[in-house]
C-alpha cells in the first residue's frame, strides 16, 4: 500500500509539473545593411530525440518579424530561433530553390515563460552575412 502512494504521489507530482510555457520573439534581419525580405523564421522546442516547431514567419519588406508558440513540456522547455535565408549566397547556389543558409540563435531561458503568452525576446537587428552559414537543404520553403 505504501509503495502504491508513493507511486501516485510522484505521478501527481510530474504531471502538475508539466505546465504550459510560452515563448516569443521580434527583430529585423539584414544583408550587408540591408533590410531582408522572406527570411523563414521559426522558434524549435529543444528535444533530445526530435526538436518541436513552436512558430514560423517570414521577414516583412523591412525585414522585420514577431512569432511566438507554446508547448506543454515535462520539466520546462528550452528553445532556439532558426533563421533560414540567401543572403551572400552564390547565384549558382541561389538557383537551387531547396537550399538555404541557416544561422540558429539559442532563445535565453529567462524569455520562457509560463502560459500560453510570454513578452517577446528583442533580438533587436541580426546582420545575417555576419553569422556562421551552415546549409539546410531538406528544410522547404513554404
Amino acid at each position: 500500500m505504501f509503495t502504491q502512494t508513493v507511486i501516485l504521489f510522484v505521478s501527481l507530482v510530474a504531471l502538475t509539473s508539466a505546465g504550459q510555457q510560452a515563448v516569443s520573439v521580434e527583430g529585423m534581419v539584414t544583408c550587408n545593411g540591408s533590410p531582408y525580405k522572406d527570411a523563414k523564421i521559426k522558434i524549435y522546442e529543444l528535444d533530445t530525440l526530435h526538436d518541436d516547431e513552436l512558430a514560423r514567419t517570414f521577414s516583412n519588406a523591412d525585414g522585420k518579424f514577431r512569432l511566438g508558440g507554446s508547448q506543454s513540456e515535462l520539466g520546462g522547455i528550452s528553445a532556439q530561433l532558426n533563421i533560414y535565408h540567401k543572403c551572400e549566397m552564390p547565384f549558382y547556389k541561389k538557383v537551387l530553390p531547396m537550399c538555404y543558409y541557416k544561422a540558429t540563435f539559442p532563445i535565453p531561458t529567462r524569455y520562457l515563460q509560463s502560459g500560453s503568452v510570454s513578452e517577446p525576446y528583442n533580438v533587436q537587428t541580426i546582420e545575417l552575412s555576419l553569422h556562421a552559414k551552415g546549409y539546410d537543404c531538406i528544410n522547404r520553403r513554404r
